[in-house]
């Protein structure tokens, strides 16, 4: 069977047709259609449309390219409101449109990842009902293990593996390690990882159950558990102590210290010696900042030399302090509550700055202090009564995670590379 280009961008396809149908021709021509507008090309009897979502679309757009009028498309658009989030649809997506031999919708099916899928259809009254359908997977346990060439970024592709694993590394040892700056040639990484399969065909991760980074920096372990009771998950070390602590150990995901907290520093705009209350990180214009702790914003606006400025207070007369911003998160003002890691604004160079970064201070009961030098606490661990439990769930992926081997990865012959 042949498909054919329908009205429109060229988004839709129409199967059923033996020839391509041309907008405005007699091959189009008005036959009474329940469901159209006044002027519009008549739907093809007994019709079935595949199409794909193209840059700018909406629901309404799609619907109206593919010849449907504003109540029957309003009638599609209000069934699927509790099924499937309009407003993030994207680029890719594909969806299938099944009509009756008179023009009437029948069926509207969705297709919002490869696992999941949203579908519309008429019940005996006449009325169109969305449900949701998952395809089912399989979730398998893999390990995983290498050694640093380059850049974690670098070992994780040369190794086969999707680089979002390199956020899951960033994000858990965010407390302990500066990636940018800690990763060495020689270093190992080592995780067993949930991997979700579709027929055979790898689609993405689950939670990444066990991992370890050594190297120079030190061997840090993280372990996933969720206690009898909790909500969701979280990282625990080998003896159960919280790999969070009180603040991350950079407020930036890669970012290289450019200037340490000095006292008697030279100020590179003002040349006159003026104290550098704080640490700079240099990065892209861009780049997000995270709050380096949970707690409150206090102040967020122009702030003189420091340029677009966030400030958060948190427990403990503890203040952090983010200076030259490009700009702010959206959706956020003085009195939102913010977690650990949640984004606070983009690097920039606002203010008096001599090039993109963020400046990064620290205040304890209103003095200032070195963010470099700061004692942190661990966050809470597993509780007294739930240790028996999480050593006898995490035994197994302990073993397991001693057994991976790290060796160097072997590069993928067949790979082909930009730039190679």
């Amino acid at each position: 069977m042949e498909k054919a280009s329908v009205a429109g961008n060229g988004a839709g396809t129409l199967l059923g047709s033996q020839e391509q149908l041309k907008p405005g021709t007699a091959q189009q021509a008005a036959v009474p259609n329940a469901g159209l507008g006044m002027g519009t090309p008549a739907l093809v009897p007994g019709r079935v449309v595949e199409g794909e979502v193209v840059s700018g679309d909406s629901m309404g757009r799609i619907l109206r390219r593919e010849g449907m009028a504003a109540s029957a498309a309003d009638e599609l658009i209000r069934a699927l409101s509790g099924s499937l989030d309009l407003g993030k649809i994207r680029p890719g997506q594909t969806f299938t449109l099944r009509f009756a031999p008179n023009g009437e919708l029948l069926e509207f099916e969705f297709q919002v990842t490869k696992v999941r899928r949203v579908r519309a259809r008429r019940g005996p009254d006449g009325k169109l009902i969305a449900e949701k359908l998952e395809a089912s997977t399989e979730l398998r346990q893999e390990p995983l293990g290498g050694e640093i060439e380059g850049s974690l970024y670098e070992s994780l592709q040369r190794a086969g593996e999707d680089t979002s694993l390199v956020s899951f590394f960033v994000d858990v040892f965010a407390y302990d390690l500066n990636f940018y700056v800690d990763t060495h040639p020689g270093d190992t990484y080592r995780m067993i990882v949930e991997k979700e399969y579709l027929e055979g065909e790898f689609i993405g991760y689950g939670n990444v159950l066990a991992a370890e980074y050594a190297g120079k920096a030190g061997t840090h372990r993280a372990f996933w558990w969720q206690a009898p009771g909790g909500e969701t998950g979280k990282y625990y070390s080998e003896s159960g102590q919280s790999v969070e602590k009180t603040f991350l150990k950079t407020p930036l995901k890669f970012a290289r210290v450019s200037s340490g907290f000095n006292p008697k520093r030279m100020h590179p705009v003002l040349h006159v010696q003026k104290g550098h209350w704080g640490t700079d990180y240099a990065a892209p214009p861009g780049t997000p900042i995270w709050s380096a702790a949970p707690g409150r914003i206090t102040y967020r606006g122009r702030r003189g030399g420091a340029g677009n400025c966030v400030i958060v207070k948190h427990e403990n007369n503890l203040q952090t302090i983010y200076m030259h911003m490009q700009g702010f998160k959206r959706g956020q003002k003085v009195g939102t509550r913010v977690r650990a890691k949640d984004v606070i604004g983009y690097v920039g160079s606002t203010g008096l700055a001599t090039g993109p970064h963020l400046h990064f201070a620290i205040k304890k009961n209103g003095h200032y202090i070195d963010p470099q030098k700061m004692k942190m606490a661990r966050g809470a661990g597993v509780a007294k009564k739930h240790m028996k439990r999480f050593h006898v769930d995490t035994a197994k992926r302990v073993a397991l995670l001693g057994d991976i081997t790290a060796d160097k990865a072997i590069p993928n012959p067949f790979v082909v590379r930009l730039g190679s």
